[in-house]
């Protein structure tokens, strides 16, 4: 009988370690990290990282990459050798490394966010000279929706054009696989899109969605952070100073905007001026999301996948 009963305890104990994460059991949890130049048009680096519990993002950027810091250690000033244009030089030029959070401009310090496992932490060194201020990128996909940021998972809803139903649909059954418990869908209205508590992805033709007041009015601010133009005949492609740079017939483009600053919560448009497109750009989302990861917006135009803005 003593036997047994130290048997049971020793199994107890074991089980007590496992769970309460005892000392003698060590998980490694997992992060993405990603660092690209000119808005996302020339990847420099795309690791799957491990790390362990309270690590920072400027740690585990000091871990693996060559990290130069400025203003008192919280900002990084060049990552392997490609440094700011603007601190500490004579010649001053608005060319800057910017760092994403699933998705979402960091509104911290790199020393200052802690990684949660699964995170996407995307850095671009690119021009800041106009006054378009990007805060919201697809590149983190599904991790925008699926882990937001500390932890903060805002409730999505899918509005959609009725021809665009079934891509609704897959995208709904693709987020909800992925953990998102908080979504539902609807068919396409104007109706409190602007709601700052939720995420949404809207899906439908130019037509449809241009007429929306709230899109409209953010379509038409110099510092959208929109790359593209789009009417019946021709889709355009952007750079970062608006000017055209790319022309196509038929297209569709996926795109992000935050709803409001300081709530992270963000508006997603799959748009264009060609259902065959539209559907195909939709259709990334649920089947080919790698084609996405890392991108600041994209334009579909065929079997083209083109990241905007495109560098000038």
């Amino acid at each position: 009988m003593k036997r047994i009963f130290i048997f049971f305890i020793s199994i107890i104990l074991t089980f007590s370690l496992i769970g309460c994460g005892g000392t003698s059991i060590s998980q490694n949890e997992k992060v993405n990290l990603i660092v690209s130049k000119n808005f996302a048009n020339e990847q420099i680096y795309n690791e799957q990282l491990d790390f362990v519990k309270d690590t920072s993002v400027m740690e585990i950027m000091e871990e693996h990459l060559e990290i130069e810091k400025a203003y008192g250690g919280g900002f990084v000033n060049s990552i392997n050798g490609l440094k700011s244009g603007f601190t500490d030089s004579k010649d001053k030029k608005k060319l800057d490394w910017f760092y994403y959070i699933n998705g979402n401009l960091a509104q911290v310090g790199s020393d200052d966010y802690y990684l949660s496992s699964g995170d996407t932490i995307i850095w671009d060194y690119h021009d800041w000279s106009s006054e378009n201020y990007i805060s919201s990128i697809i590149g983190a996909y599904p991790n925008n929706f699926t882990k937001g940021v500390e932890g903060s998972v805002l409730k999505l809803e899918i509005r959609y054009s009725e021809e665009f139903k079934e891509e609704s649909e897959n995208v709904f059954k693709f987020l909800k696989s992925k953990g998102l418990k908080e979504l539902d869908q609807r068919k396409l209205d104007d109706k409190d899109i602007e709601n700052e508590e939720i995420n949404t992805i809207i899906i439908g033709s130019w037509d449809e969605v241009s007429n929306i007041k709230y899109i409209n009015d953010i379509y038409n601010k110099e510092i959208n952070g929109l790359f593209f133009s789009i009417d019946s005949d021709i889709i355009k492609a952007l750079d970062y100073n608006k000017k055209t740079s790319k022309e196509y017939q038929k297209g569709a483009v996926i795109t992000s905007m935050p709803k409001g600053y300081g709530y992270y919560s963000n508006l997603w448009i799959i748009t264009g001026n060609d259902e065959v497109s539209i559907k195909k750009a939709a259709k990334l989302l649920y089947e080919n999301s790698e084609k996405i990861k890392g991108k600041i917006s994209v334009l579909v135009s065929g079997s083209e996948i083109l990241n905007i803005p495109i560098k000038k």
